[in-house]
C-alpha cells in the first residue's frame, strides 16, 4: 500500500512460497513427461514431444522472474505489502508461470528468430523494470532526498517506466510461447496499468508531492516514453 510502512513480512513470505509452488508446477509441465490434460477448458496439454530447447527457454524466463520478484519483495519494495495485495499478485504470478508454461510447452519448432526477439524483449523489459526500481531505491535511501520525488534515471523517460518494463518482458514471454492466446496476457496487463494502476497512483503522487509531481507530469509521459 502506497504511503504506508511495512508492519509484517508474512505476506511477502506467503507470496514467495506461492511463487515457488507455481515455478515447481511449471517445471513439472515442461519436464515431468506427462501427457495428461492440465486445463481441459482451454484444451491445453502437457505433451512429451515439445522441443526441449524451447521448454528450457520458457522455464528460464520463469526462473528469472522468480529471482527478480524475490529481490523486489525483500529488497526493493519499501512500502507496505499487505494481505489484500497478495491475491492479485499471486494470480498474476500464476498466469505467468503456469499459464505461459501450459501454452508453450507443446511447441515443437526449434528456437529461431522469433525467440531471439522474445529474449530481447524479456531481458530489456526486465532491465527496465528492476533497473528503474534499483535507481529509485538508491535515491530514496539517501536521507537528503526525504520528501523528494524521484524523476531521474530511467524515470526521466516515463513516470511509470517500471510498468513499461513489465509490458515488455511479459510480451516477450508471450511471444516465446508461440501461442496466439498468450497475447491476451500483455494486453490485459496494459489495460490494467492504463485504466486502474496509473490513475490510482497518479492521485497518490499528486497528493503526496504536489507541485513536484505536477511539474514532472507536464513534461514526462505516463507509460510509454515519448508516446503515452
Amino acid at each position: 500500500m502506497h504511503g504506508h510502512k511495512e508492519i509484517s513480512n508474512k505476506p511477502r513470505v506467503a507470496c514467495t512460497l506461492l511463487h515457488v509452488t507455481f515455478l515447481a508446477v511449471a517445471a513439472w509441465i515442461f519436464f515431468g513427461g506427462r501427457a495428461t490434460t492440465l486445463l481441459t477448458w482451454l484444451e491445453v496439454y502437457m505433451p512429451d514431444g515439445g522441443n526441449l530447447g524451447h521448454r528450457i527457454l520458457l522455464f528460464s524466463f520463469g526462473v528469472v522472474l522468480f529471482a527478480r520478484m524475490t529481490l523486489t519483495l525483500f529488497v526493493l519494495l519499501k512500502r507496505r505489502f499487505a494481505w489484500n495485495e497478495l491475491g492479485g499478485v499471486a494470480f498474476a504470478l500464476f498466469v505467468y508461470q503456469v499459464g505461459f508454461s501450459s501454452l508453450g510447452a507443446g511447441e515443437t519448432t526449434y528456437p529461431g528468430f522469433l525467440d531471439a526477439v522474445a529474449i530481447g524483449l524479456f531481458l530489456f523489459g526486465s532491465y527496465i523494470n528492476t533497473g528503474s526500481e534499483l535507481q529509485r531505491k538508491r535515491f530514496k535511501d539517501d536521507p537528503k532526498n526525504r520528501g523528494r520525488l524521484y524523476t531521474g534515471g530511467l524515470f526521466r523517460f516515463a513516470r511509470h517506466i517500471n510498468y513499461f518494463g513489465d509490458i515488455l518482458w511479459v510480451s516477450g514471454w508471450a511471444i516465446a510461447t508461440r501461442d496466439i492466446r498468450s497475447a491476451l496476457i500483455p494486453i490485459a496487463l496494459t489495460a490494467g496499468f492504463v485504466f486502474a494502476f496509473i490513475p490510482s497512483l497518479t492521485e497518490h503522487l499528486r497528493t503526496t508531492y504536489g507541485e513536484q509531481f505536477n511539474e514532472w507530469s507536464n513534461h514526462t509521459k505516463a507509460l510509454i516514453p515519448y508516446i503515452y
